[in-house]
């Protein structure tokens, strides 16, 4: 029988790579998989990964999937005479608006282009500055929604808050607390490459959970064990953004998004469609897809408006220049932040994620520290989560969540 009386301390380790856990750099959590039996999950070629896992429903229903293509409108005199200036300028305006305004996104992207785009993004800083819009998705209620003033979202990228986190973290007695540890993966982006910088990493990232796991088991509460992706080394940089600009198309004749492992397109005449997949087609270690042939990695819109064409880096690869490298902001962010040193140097991460699903640094796992609660299947998907959490506490799953609980009571 389930009981309503359990509580939950969700510990979210986004990049936690099953590839680099071992008895040796991190001996607590080799333990817990050791002891609990993990579930692997299969993710979503995508860095933004949850609003799917809080509210149970893929992107085309919670509808956060970085940005779709508006309608195109005549400018105004005023966006005329901006246009008309230097991108540098633009872009190094926007950045400096995005640091007081967490609501302010794509600072990068020269405005002319911004323009063209509604965003869907839910980037870290939106959630850390107001966990309450995290209470659904397009109308989709999430964990927290559900559960309301039972529950709390605590984030941090800062390794050296960790200590004080664990300390407060069971200070209230809450069915669920989520806390996202996001240092390990920011960390991973500028230091992948750095044997011994890693070992510290997921050393640190270890013996925080080991002070949670000890937490949990003082305070009645069930240690849950969250990654979703884990990262790849960078090894290769594709420059499509050249590779447009070069091809002599008119860049009025269509439009482009480009992340670090995914760049979309969208086409307005059938000459540039034609002669750009073309080229892209021809790329290395890249692969064009359709929207429609997204579907199969659970990427189901019905049509285009999130992207026309997909072009897909393979794992160890990323896309630079992209549409969140400014000079002036790189600088910036390496200046104030010590884990992101390295990119004053050499802008290109060292470190990747959001490939296509099949490749190994898109597998996360789950780990429910209950003996008695046994996986009743070996792998989930990123829906899986949310009805898995609701059926652990005794909470009645709604309708809208398609996915099913990996444990058996």
């Amino acid at each position: 029988m389930i009981r309503s009386d359990r509580r939950v301390l969700v510990c979210y380790v986004p990049g936690l790579d099953l590839r680099r856990i071992s008895d040796a750099v991190t001996p607590t959590i080799a333990k817990l998989i050791g002891r609990y039996s993990r579930v692997e999950i299969s993710t979503l070629p995508d860095t933004e990964l949850v609003p799917t896992l809080l509210s149970g429903v893929y992107p085309h229903q919670n509808q956060i999937w970085q940005v779709s293509l508006g309608r195109r409108q005549r400018p105004t005199a005023m966006q005329r005479l901006i246009d008309h200036l230097p991108d540098l300028v633009t872009t190094t305006a926007q950045c400096i608006r995005q640091k007081f305004d967490p609501d302010f996104d794509l600072a990068a992207i020269p405005p002319r282009r911004r323009r063209e785009f509604i965003q869907h993004r839910f980037k870290y800083t939106r959630r850390a500055a107001s966990p309450s819009i995290m209470a659904e998705f397009n109308g989709y209620k999430s964990l927290f929604g559900l559960l309301e003033s039972e529950s709390r979202y605590t984030f941090t990228k800062r390794f050296d808050a960790l200590d004080s986190i664990a300390r407060e973290i069971f200070e209230r007695d809450l069915r669920l607390e989520f806390l996202e540890m996001y240092a390990l993966d920011l960390y991973q982006h500028w230091h992948l490459d750095h044997a011994a910088g890693m070992r510290e990493a997921l050393g640190r990232t270890d013996r925080f959970v080991a002070t949670l796991r000890d937490g949990c088991a003082r305070n009645g509460c069930t240690l849950v064990l969250l990654a979703d992706h884990g990262q790849e080394p960078v090894k290769n940089v594709i420059p499509v953004v050249q590779t447009l600009r070069r091809s002599g198309v008119p860049q009025a004749n269509y439009s482009y998004y480009c992340e670090l492992a995914c760049t979309r397109l969208w086409f307005h005449t059938e000459d540039a469609r034609d002669r750009l997949t073309a080229m892209l087609e021809e790329l290395p270690s890249c692969s064009l897809l359709h929207f429609s042939e997204m579907h199969q990695s659970h990427v189901c819109f019905d049509d285009s408006r999130f992207g026309e064409y997909y072009l897909m880096a393979d794992a160890g690869s990323v896309f630079f220049p992209h549409d969140f490298y400014q000079p002036f902001a790189n600088l910036y962010l390496g200046l104030s932040d010590h884990s992101q040193r390295k990119r004053i140097f050499n802008p290109i991460h060292r470190g990747n994620h959001g490939y296509l699903p099949h490749h190994p640094s898109e597998k996360g796992f789950l780990v429910l520290a209950d003996e008695h609660a046994t996986p009743n299947r070996e792998n989930m998907t990123l829906i899986d989560f949310a009805p898995t959490m609701l059926a652990y506490l005794g909470v009645e799953i709604p309708a809208h969540m398609s996915g099913r609980s990996v444990v058996s009571q």
